[in-house]
């Protein structure tokens, strides 16, 4: 009698065992996940070295948006024109935003006049330079405002997707 109790007291404690080391095993498991959905989540850092993005957006098959490239100063929007234009950057008037909805300081341009000084232009890079962008965006918007003074058949890139960059 006193084996069949040894036995069936064995039996319990093992069983106890094996049922506290599966939920010990479960709960370790679970912060890991909890972890990897944070890590999914983690925003990009800028750095002082100027982060690059390819874009190809278009403006009416005429203005191309070709490359993004962010820091923690500032973000560089690279353009040209497929046709032949005679191009003007509007320093008042022209809207960067981003999907969070801030809006960012125009800062200078390069390789294109300030309006009203226009240059002829052809596939020739020029590049927009504003305050540095979040790095929570997901996507932003650059707008010529249509009722700027000088603004001349302004262009549009809305929604312009930074989820599929490569940064390089």
């Amino acid at each position: 009698m006193v084996i069949n109790y040894l036995k069936k007291n064995i039996l319990i404690l093992l069983c106890t065992l094996v049922m506290f080391y599966s939920c010990a095993t479960e709960t370790v498991k679970e912060p890991s996940l909890i972890t990897t959905e944070k890590n999914s989540s983690i925003k990009r850092a800028w750095s002082p070295v100027p982060q690059c993005c390819d874009l190809h957006s278009e403006f009416l098959g005429v203005v191309v948006l070709s490359k993004v490239c962010v820091s923690e100063s500032e973000t560089k929007l690279e353009l040209y024109t497929k046709e032949s234009k005679k191009v003007c950057v509007l320093k008042e008037g022209m809207v960067f935003r981003d999907d969070l909805g801030t809006s960012y300081s125009f800062l200078k341009s390069e390789g294109a006049g300030i309006c009203p000084k226009r240059i002829q232009m052809k596939n020739t890079p020029f590049t927009l330079q504003f305050e540095s962008i979040s790095s929570e965006a997901k996507s932003f918007d650059l707008i010529e405002d249509k009722n700027a003074k000088h603004a001349h058949k302004p262009w549009i890139f809305e929604k312009v997707d930074l989820t599929q960059c490569v940064w390089k």
